[in-house]
């Protein structure tokens, strides 16, 4: 067996990749070939040369200037940072023909090391493109002419319009992601029987996977990574630790989807609640005197829980959980301890003091427009506490999860692991 990584194109989002690098160490899974486009082709180069630690210290310092002979001098997570990298990558375009990357380039001369690079037993390959033949070409380690590594990475990274065009000797190159973004193709013509691929989701284009028996993995990243031309430390730092965690979810030594929990957590969070979720949900919708609301809910998908099935009620709390989790803007780096977790989202809930205008807003057939999904969640767990035995409020919360079903689901919870039946 050989195995692959394939390293999509991605710029700033690239610190992702480190992560997963970071997973597959700590699983101890080896590999015997790298390919990558673009950021890819970079981090590639590292994984070859098996220098983690220099990897991840170039991108846990990351900043605009380390990609650039220019900085920002506002912070780029507030409004006026973003205008003036806007304005800075307009200038860089349509006045200087592209933004100048010597910085990046020194950062190569000092962290590369092509000697180790071509000695390693680790085969490499990367994907351009030739602006002056208009051919795409894919190169390995052995195609590449010596003392010219650096080049051709750098022409695999050169995302024109935004970077300056690379020239090398008569030649000039772009960016490989206007042919192929994620080179699995090239793994493949490299030998490759197993293959892990890491997806960015960036722009650029993805060749149509050649026919073969290839086993294939992919990881792309499951929450939101900061833009492809952003180069920022926090951001960055971020990525690390989602490409970590969607790795380690992949071969299933963690929990989660979005989120991610310690290895088991769900499934013990499930035993623990499921029954009581369910009693909760069943004493809401089966209220002795049903109205319509809740004789069409029995019906409905919630109907689908009442009937026991043990899978979809894990299915259905594992999404509201998570659900929960990007309402109450949780932190998506974390692995988390279910419990903790739980008593995060409990802390979170704010103290309504608009209860009777939210009232009234229902009878006018208002709601939906004037509050948010955080604010739907505490108002109908609110509700849920203030039930009693006469179905104070039961119609009413019938009525509202035909209108908020997964706010509805997410009340649910929150009143199953503060108090319940």
């Amino acid at each position: 067996m050989k195995r692959a990584i394939v390293l999509s194109g991605g710029g700033g989002k690239g610190a992702y990749q480190i992560g997963v690098w970071k997973a597959l160490r700590k699983l101890h899974i080896k590999y015997d070939i790298v390919t990558g486009t673009s950021v890819g082709a970079l981090n590639g180069a590292f994984m070859v040369q098996k220098d983690y630690r220099s990897a991840l210290r170039v991108w846990k310092n990351m900043s605009f200037k380390s990609v650039y002979n220019k900085d920002l001098k506002e912070d780029i997570n507030t409004l006026e940072g973003k205008k003036e990298l806007v304005s800075m990558y307009a200038k860089g375009i349509v006045i200087d023909g592209g933004m100048n990357i010597e910085n990046l380039e020194n950062l190569l001369d000092k962290y590369l090391d092509e000697k180790k690079v071509r000695k390693s037993k680790i085969d490499y390959g990367l994907i351009t493109f030739n602006l002056t033949t208009l051919k795409a070409l894919s190169y390995t380690k052995k195609d590449i002419p010596k003392g010219k590594l650096k080049d051709y990475m750098l022409a695999s990274a050169t995302c024109y319009p935004v970077f300056k065009k690379k020239e090398i000797g008569e030649n000039i190159f772009i960016d490989g992601g206007v042919y192929d973004n994620l080179p699995i193709n090239l793994a493949i013509s490299m030998g490759a029987t197993q293959i892990i691929a890491v997806d960015l989701k960036a722009v650029g284009i993805k060749q149509k996977i050649k026919e073969n028996s290839c086993d294939i993995i992919t990881i792309t990243p499951k929450n939101k990574i900061n833009s492809f031309l952003v180069f920022d430390k926090d951001s960055s730092i971020m990525a690390i630790k989602c490409g970590y965690n969607d790795t380690m979810k992949k071969f299933g030594k963690l929990d989660g989807n979005y989120y991610t929990f310690k290895k088991n957590n769900l499934n013990k969070n499930y035993i623990r609640h499921n029954r009581k979720f369910i009693k909760n949900l069943k004493n809401i919708i089966e209220t002795k005197n049903k109205n319509i609301a809740s004789s069409i809910l029995s019906i409905t998908s919630f109907n689908k829980l009442l009937e026991g099935d043990s899978v979809k009620i894990k299915k259905q709390m594992d999404e509201t959980i998570e659900y929960l989790g990007k309402i109450f803007d949780m932190d998506c780096s974390n692995v988390y301890d279910i419990v903790i977790y739980n008593s995060a989202l409990l802390g979170n809930i704010g103290k309504l003091n608009n209860i009777k205008e939210i009232d009234s807003l229902i009878k006018i057939g208002s709601i939906k427009k004037l509050i948010n999904k955080k604010t739907t969640v505490e108002y109908l767990y609110d509700k849920m506490l203030r039930m009693n035995e006469k179905n104070k409020y039961k119609k009413e919360l019938c009525n509202l999860a035909l209108l908020f079903p997964k706010e509805f689901l997410g009340a649910l919870y929150l009143y199953t692991i503060t108090k319940g039946i």
